[in-house]
């Protein structure tokens, strides 16, 4: 009985401590600084051209399949549309560094490499087209690995490569990442 009323006692003093951590808790949260988004449709930003890709590096035809590739992720993975001339915003993509490195060796001659990876890093700027201001100006890089007992090869690897390259791109493009 002693417990009951000592727990009575202490409830309202107890309940109005917690009433104040819930308020301090909301507001925490609502006071994080996440956004959604990058805030292109703030700027009208809805529609983007997609510049010729400038490639820095020996790998030829790496720019042409990365220009298709982020084309298409365009549509499909974000809610900007791929422009022309008229466009609201200007995508510039620069493949600044591309190379091939050997994880392990193979041990005949048709095989030289039986694990291998490719990397490349790529500069993403997006300008807007009216204020000619840069919008974004940021750095993705990619890995790919191909393992040749499994089938895969150095062609495969820069297929994923180009793909994983475009999804990280537009990512880059609507999150602000």
């Amino acid at each position: 009985m002693y417990r009951a009323q000592h727990h009575t006692a202490a409830s309202p003093f107890a309940a109005s401590l917690r009433h104040k951590a819930s308020l301090l808790f909301l507001l925490a949260l609502g006071s994080c600084g996440y956004a959604s988004g990058s805030g292109l449709h703030d700027q009208n930003i809805r529609t983007v051209q997609i510049r010729a890709v400038a490639n820095d590096t020996f790998r030829q035809l790496l720019e042409v399949e990365l220009s298709v590739a982020v084309s298409r992720e365009l549509v499909v993975s974000s809610d900007l549309l791929p422009g022309g001339n008229d466009s609201d915003a200007i995508l510039e993509l620069r493949i600044l560094n591309d190379r091939e490195l050997t994880i392990v060796s193979g041990t005949r001659a048709t095989t030289p490499v039986r694990e291998g990876a490719i990397e490349s890093v790529v500069q993403v700027r997006l300008l807007n087209r009216r204020t000619g201001k840069l919008v974004i100006d940021r750095t993705v890089r990619d890995r790919a690995e191909f393992r040749d007992p499994l089938g895969q090869n150095l062609t495969t690897a820069g297929e994923n490569l180009v793909a994983d390259l475009a999804r990280k791109i537009v990512l880059a493009l609507e999150s602000g990442f």
